[in-house]
């Protein structure tokens, strides 16, 4: 538990380091991992959100996609919007938005990827959550969504539940 605690502290602490990040994710990938120690879930998403703020690689942005959307899909709408706070449905969108300018050819790490577990993420947070609701339509959501249908409805099948999941929501 006191590792894993290190871990975090390391992530909120020197979020601007991509392969101390990388490193540290590596050793917190495992969700049972994380649940068997008892790990508080605010500390955590908060760690990732300062992650998420501050990283452009796209490694990087698919793990802290992929674990915030884990964390995202059955707390309390308490939960959410203290989390929220945070504003990750703002930073996501510009995000998304910037990703799906990309030419996904002309990349390492297909941005693709990263926008399917981006909005899995905002469907998540988004669902049973009206002031989550609310900050992802203020901060021009649906014109995202728009945009990233007309870009990619051919190549983006797979993420379309998730993208139109955080649309309905």
């Amino acid at each position: 538990r006191k590792a894993i605690w290190t871990l975090v502290d390391i992530m909120s602490r020197h979020h601007k380091y991509d392969g101390l990040l990388r490193n540290c994710f590596r050793c917190l990938y495992s969700k049972e991992l994380v649940e068997h120690t008892g790990f508080v879930l605010t500390k955590f998403a908060t760690a990732l959100v300062s992650v998420l703020h501050s990283t452009s690689c796209l490694n990087i942005l698919l793990y802290v996609f992929d674990k915030l959307s884990s964390l995202m899909r059955s707390p309390p709408a308490s939960k959410k919007i203290q989390l929220s706070e945070m504003k990750p449905i703002e930073k996501t969108l510009d995000i998304l938005r910037y990703l799906n300018n990309l030419d996904p050819l002309g990349q390492q790490q297909n941005p693709l990827k990263v926008m399917e577990v981006g909005w899995s993420f905002l469907c998540n947070i988004t669902a049973h959550c009206p002031e989550c609701c609310i900050q992802f339509c203020e901060s021009g959501g649906v014109e995202i969504v728009l945009a990233c249908y007309q870009s990619h409805r051919e190549t983006f099948v797979k993420a379309l539940p998730t993208l139109f999941g955080a649309f309905g929501n």
